[in-house]
């Protein structure tokens, strides 16, 4: 699952369908689990995008 919090600057992450590929240029300042954090994964094409 590609979430925010997980993700670190310069990680790519690809969609298995399109091939839409995206560069983590920040690291998410969010905290896990506090309010308000990110909670959806990254998706596209209607699913969820992997690291490469």
């Amino acid at each position: 699952m590609a979430n925010c919090s997980e993700m670190k600057a310069g990680d790519v992450f690809v969609c298995p369908t399109c091939g839409l590929e995206l560069q983590v240029k920040t690291t998410c300042s969010c905290e896990p689990g506090k309010q308000g954090s990110c909670s959806v994964p990254l998706q596209c094409c209607g699913r969820e995008m992997i690291k490469k």
